[in-house]
């Protein structure tokens, strides 16, 4: 079974014990607060899965603490414990975000099945292996997003105060933080969720192109445009449009695109026909915006439009709490994706995981993960894990030059022996070098450096 955590809050030592006893013996792990102001603080320093709070206690009772939570803690299932027969109080509870109630005096198997059935844990915790999305369902906390921890909270927080909006979002965060899961969970909440969901990685795609990509073109208008063709602009009408590494886009692509969003109109390349289209816009970068506005590389005007709202992701480092959540849930959707049957991690592995400091963050993980998953039998344990992780250490790059050599010749050398010893990671190779990513991406293209050198 999956490691629950659970954290009871009760005045009452003799009930919080109690309960505490019933639920360590069925294999959940348990941590008690004695009053709604404890359960904030502990909440605080660690990640669980569900609280059980009293309805009546004397420091902040049940209501109050339940109402602090769902502002603090979105996410959070809560299981509200009321005297018998008070209907009334269960049901304010369930008004207030509580998923579930149970009544005194407490009887230890009603308790076991409330709390099975809230996370949604079989006896046998394990669904048939063709419904993988009910294997992976119980790791989910948040619209398919994956994290208990406070910095997530925040991050749930942000999406539910803007997703009922119309307005524009800019997702900021460290390549790998899972800016697109973000984007598509404002979608699935908003009024435009049974309309598409378009998501364009900008970074992705050659500059001169960007354009055709997002507006669509005519049959001509440049080589190699053989048919007319929709952008994505069209493709997402009336729903929504996430445009990830927008720092990538040229000044010219930038006034198109403030354009579209001051009038809700485009026009193909190649053409002069005005399209109308109604589209909301999710932006994400991991560029600091702000310093390449200074360093005339983006528009101000055009960060002003996307920057109405901003939702700004964490590093996976600072969020340690979750790594053996996510850690668990790609084990687990790998073990059905290959067949495999993988149990768990050995508390050496776990250990090596949660003090590496990610700075590929989540897609890091995923990958290690995988990888892990392929090659182990029976459990995870450090010899799965790759060398960077179980010691890790930035790689020492040592490069030798005869005299003379041109100081650009020195520089591309110096560029592609740091990708070389960091396996490619341009994020890690930047700061390896002490230069921005958008730097890196940009001495790539001077000294036309391909992904197959490195």
């Amino acid at each position: 079974m999956k490691n629950y955590r659970i954290l009871i809050v009760d005045d009452d030592a003799n009930l919080r014990v109690g309960m505490s006893t019933i639920l360590e013996d069925e294999g959940f792990e348990v941590a008690e607060a004695e009053n709604g102001r404890d359960g904030i603080e502990k909440l605080g320093r660690g990640v669980y899965d569900l609280i059980i709070t009293d309805y009546k206690m004397n420091e902040m009772d049940g209501l109050r603490f339940l109402e602090q939570l769902k502002q603090e803690y979105p996410s959070m299932k809560v299981i509200m414990v009321t005297g018998f027969g008070t209907i009334e109080n269960a049901v304010e509870a369930m008004r207030l975000g509580a998923i579930n109630y149970i009544t005194k005096p407490i009887k230890p198997k009603k308790l076991v099945q409330v709390v099975k059935e809230t996370l949604h844990v079989s006896d046998s915790d394990e669904a048939s292996p063709e419904d993988k999305e009910a294997r992976l369902e119980k790791y989910h906390h948040f619209h398919k997003l994956v994290g208990q921890s406070k910095a997530m909270q925040q991050v749930y927080r942000r999406i539910k105060e803007v997703a009922a909006t119309d307005i524009p979002v800019l997702i900021v965060g460290e390549s790998g933080t899972g800016k697109e899961m973000v984007a598509n969970a404002v979608h699935e909440m908003s009024q435009r969720q049974k309309k598409p969901f378009v998501a364009v990685n900008t970074g992705a795609i050659p500059r001169e192109l960007v354009a055709s990509e997002l507006f669509g073109h005519l049959k001509g208008a440049f080589t190699g445009a053989i048919a007319d063709k929709k952008g994505t602009f069209e493709e997402a009408n009336e729903g929504t449009l996430f445009l990830d590494e927008i720092g990538t886009m040229s000044q010219k692509v930038q006034i198109s695109l403030l354009r579209v969003l001051e009038t809700q109109v485009i026009e193909r390349v190649g053409s002069n026909r005005s399209i109308k289209v109604d589209v909301r816009i999710i932006a994400a970068t991991n560029e600091n915006l702000e310093t390449m506005i200074e360093n005339n590389e983006f528009r101000e005007d055009l960060y002003y439009r996307l920057n109405v709202f901003t939702v700004e992701l964490p590093p996976l480092r600072e969020r340690k709490g979750d790594i053996s959540y996510l850690s668990n849930y790609y084990r687990e959707r790998f073990n059905t994706e290959l067949n495999k049957n993988v149990t768990g991690f050995s508390p050496r592995a776990l250990e090596a995981l949660e003090a590496y400091q990610w700075p590929g963050n989540v897609r890091e993980l995923r990958n290690i993960i995988l990888r892990a998953v392929l090659a182990a039998t029976n459990q995870v344990d450090v010899k799965h894990l790759p060398n960077s992780v179980v010691k890790p250490g930035l790689a020492k790059v040592n490069i030798t030059f005869k005299p003379g050599v041109a100081l650009s010749e020195v520089e591309k050398t110096m560029i592609i022996q740091t990708l070389k010893a960091v396996k490619g990671n341009k994020l890690k190779a930047a700061t390896v070098l002490g230069i921005s990513r958008r730097s890196l991406y940009n001495k790539l293209e001077e000294y036309n450096i391909a992904d197959e050198e490195v």
